[in-house]
């Protein structure tokens, strides 16, 4: 029997319960993707950066979220004054949804106490399908197989987005800290007439440092990721289960937060590792490796605080980056020789 999440959420929630949902996925290597929520980190790595992400989560569920996530940046000197640019491509599948989200990046920078500061702006487009010719409901007295608030053929809607982002390093790029929005205008996406999916505002704060050893081999990078967003439900009627049409007059908004701590121990520019501790949820291993202009890092989540340990063995998220230096602009010298804080 075909089996989908969706479903399984309306049966739960129906008796005067809410549907919620968080649209953007959570990232374990947030570190190496940091233009994907943040558009004012867009040309502060002065180099030519091309990351590929991909992400499967809560192995062994049936229909468990996969993720894929690529996201460039480079500087562009524009009217004698320094700037960035970026692209961010995202695309991701749970059950029957389907989303993908493709935007670009501009960032405003300039020279502040001795650091680089980054000002971004993201526009894009989004899209989000849901496959409703595979939905299969009971036919029994507890269900009921022809409900008008779950579509039966493949439905989408799309709209426009926009986030908004500042990133600021020192010097010497030994720390960094950066604020960022996104979804700026919560937008909300029209599948029919009987089903609207809110996006919610996510609002991020992300800050890290490299702290050097007394041994010049090793350097400690410590990393931490706020991360709330304001999680948009609809009202489901336990009688009729139809979703309100109107759903302006019942929506309402709770707020989610998300904490990661990380620390990881590198070798000689080359090889690292670590730890993650996301509250409430899960302990992460990391590892990777930089080989020249090629770095490749691996993540396991491991669900240990929370209640899906008992259906999931975890999760897998795998990295890789390729950067090329850019001397561009009059005057250049190439001061920018590694960013690895990121």
């Amino acid at each position: 029997m075909r089996k989908v999440i969706f479903i399984s959420f309306i049966l739960l929630l129906a008796a005067g319960q809410s549907l919620r949902a968080q649209f953007d996925t959570q990232l374990s290597n947030y570190w190496a993707v940091q233009n994907y929520f943040n558009p004012g980190y867009a040309g502060q790595s002065g180099q030519l950066e091309l990351t590929g992400l991909y992400r499967m989560q809560w192995l062994g569920m049936e229909h468990a979220p996969k993720s894929a996530v690529i996201v460039a940046e480079m500087p562009l000197p524009l009217m004698g004054r320094e700037n960035g640019v970026g692209l961010s491509m995202y695309n991701d599948q749970i059950g029957l949804f389907k989303t993908t989200m493709i935007s670009g990046q501009y960032a405003f920078k300039m020279k502040l106490f001795r650091g680089s500061l980054g000002i971004g702006l993201q526009a894009g487009y989004i899209t989000d399908s849901f496959d409703g010719t595979k939905v299969e409901i009971p036919d029994d007295e507890d269900h009921n197989p022809i409900d008008p608030a779950i579509p039966t053929s493949l439905v989408s809607g799309n709209s426009i987005d926009a986030a908004f982002g500042i990133y600021y390093t020192d010097s010497l790029k030994r720390w960094y800290v950066g604020l960022s929005a996104t979804h700026l205008f919560a937008p909300a996406l029209t599948f029919n007439e009987n089903y609207v999916r809110d996006i919610p505002r996510s609002y991020y704060f992300t800050a890290g440092c490299n702290i050097r050893l007394n041994n010049p081999l090793l350097e400690l990078r410590p990393s931490v990721l706020l991360k709330t967003t304001e999680v948009s439900y609809l009202y489901v009627d336990k009688d009729s289960m139809v979703v309100a049409t109107e759903p302006n007059t019942l929506k309402g908004m709770l707020k989610q937060t998300q904490i990661d701590v990380s620390m990881r121990m590198v070798y000689n520019n080359m090889f690292w590792g670590g730890l993650s501790w996301r509250k409430g949820e899960s302990m992460i291993v990391m590892l990777g490796a930089q080989f020249k202009m090629l770095e490749v890092g691996y993540a396991y989540d491991v669900p240990l605080f929370s209640d899906l340990i008992r259906a999931t063995s975890g999760s897998h998220e795998l990295f890789v980056k390729y950067a090329i230096e850019m001397n561009l602009g009059k005057g250049s010298k190439g001061k920018h020789k590694s960013v690895r804080i990121l």
